[in-house]
């Protein structure tokens, strides 16, 4: 057979593949599940460690590069995200920001799985990138490695019951005598009990025991321990109005009430949040993205388990049309007192409007403040502001991965539990 038959051999089976591919509920193989991002902006008063900056900055994130590998009783991913930070008249600040994640579901049988997932960060501007962090922390190198493992039992169709496993290692580039504050390793072990009372009801009660060792001693001060008991309950009022609440209490060098009330509403196209909560700053309790099961909450981000913070949350996001979108998020928080006796204060902001071009290109304007009156690190006020305007570039569809995201997760909820642990895959929004 000559060159010329063999490649159109070659060409016929690729597109036979591709249409069986296309067909498949279980997709596999290499995708490119994020769009490419290429933004420009104003930084106002960046905190680096030595002083506050006001410059010009490009940032290119993207496309996620991930590959997939399903079977009937398997899925597993793997992930990486590069994102370029180049400031105009501060050279030495330019990074090059990066995330990476894998995770592995594994359906033993009718009633037992397992779930395993490992994550990894490393930039430079951790308050942009740390979602659950109300820490705001200077410019610099912050990595960190969480893990996690669950064994998941299903009782009957009413009762699940969820065995968990954290582990997280962080590090941060803190100057002078905050050298190595953060350096720590914290792990966590949970249970889990879910049951569903009616198809609108439904409860959870867990029972968590934390355990931060400092990787110094001498930087970072002694090894702390937790225990958090949670009692959680939701209730699908409507399709478009959720109800989530959850209470319990901690104990470890001091006791103290934790809870949370969160309240989901959908306006045609548009999901509405708004909540409180009290937690430990550890823990991340009941984000107002609407995570119900608090077995399934991970770790804050940078926070020893010393700090009990309080904090209102508004956040709204999705169509506004067939064309423009929107998702707006703010976070008021007050916690402890400051070494003057008032609280410490903190208020971040994120607005961003998306406008979609065609199926593939769309524009997009940002702004984000990140506020505090006094910093956890540092004696001095922040008062951040960021005005970005960029194009997403979408090379490739995500692919529609066999079941879908947990209906819980619905709403608001949803561009942040498509990133948070590494969960997908589908990539999902990411806001840089």
């Amino acid at each position: 057979m000559n060159i010329g038959g063999r490649r159109t051999i070659g060409v016929c089976l690729a597109l036979v593949a591709a249409l069986s591919a296309r067909g498949q509920d279980r997709p596999n193989g290499f995708f490119l599940t994020s769009p490419l991002t290429v933004s420009a902006g104003y930084e106002e008063n960046l905190f680096t460690g030595s002083g506050q900056l006001n410059d010009m900055a490009t940032i290119l994130t993207g496309p996620t590069f991930e590959w997939i590998r399903n079977t009937h009783r398997m899925t597993f991913f793997v992930n990486y995200l590069p994102e370029f930070e180049l400031f105009s008249s501060s050279p030495s600040l330019d990074a090059w920001n990066q995330s990476a994640s894998t995770r592995l579901d594994y359906r033993i049988d009718s009633r037992n799985s397992l779930s395993f997932s490992d994550s990894f960060l490393d930039t430079k501007d951790s308050s942009r990138q740390l979602e659950n962090s109300l820490v705001i922390l200077p410019y610099g190198q912050f990595l960190q490695n969480t893990f996690y493992g669950e064994y998941h039992y299903r009782w009957n169709t009413l009762t699940k019951l969820t065995a968990r496993l954290d582990n997280a290692v962080t590090t941060a580039d803190l100057s002078g005598p905050l050298h190595g504050r953060l350096n720590e390793v914290g792990t966590a072990g949970t249970a889990t009990l879910d049951r569903s009372l009616t198809s609108k009801h439904s409860l959870s009660i867990s029972y968590s025991f934390l355990h931060v060792h400092p990787l110094s001693a001498d930087l970072g001060g002694s090894p702390t321990n937790v225990n958090l008991l949670i009692l959680g309950y939701a209730y699908q009022i409507n399709p478009t109005l959720l109800l989530r609440l959850t209470g319990g209490a901690m104990e470890g060098s001091e006791s103290a009430f934790n809870g949370a009330a969160v309240v989901e509403k959908q306006l045609g196209d548009v999901w509405l949040a708004g909540g409180y909560q009290r937690y430990l700053g550890f823990f991340e309790g009941l984000p107002v993205s609407g995570e119900a099961v608090p077995g399934a909450t991970g770790f804050a981000n940078g926070v020893a388990p010393v700090s009990v913070y309080q904090v209102v949350s508004l956040r709204a996001t999705g169509q506004l049309s067939r064309r423009l979108k929107l998702t707006a998020l703010g976070e008021k928080s007050i916690t402890g007192a400051n070494n003057g006796g008032f609280p410490d204060r903190s208020l971040i902001g994120k607005l961003r409007v998306s406008y979609k071009l065609n199926q593939r290109v769309s524009l997009f304007a940002q702004a984000e403040h990140y506020g505090q009156n006094e910093n956890l690190f540092f004696n001095t006020p922040l008062n951040r502001n960021r005005f970005f305007a960029g194009i997403e570039i979408t090379i490739s569809r995500p692919p529609e991965t066999q079941g879908g995201a947990d209906p819980r997760h619905k709403g608001a909820a949803g561009s942040d539990d498509q990133n948070k642990d590494g969960q997908g895959p589908g990539g999902g929004e990411w806001y840089r």
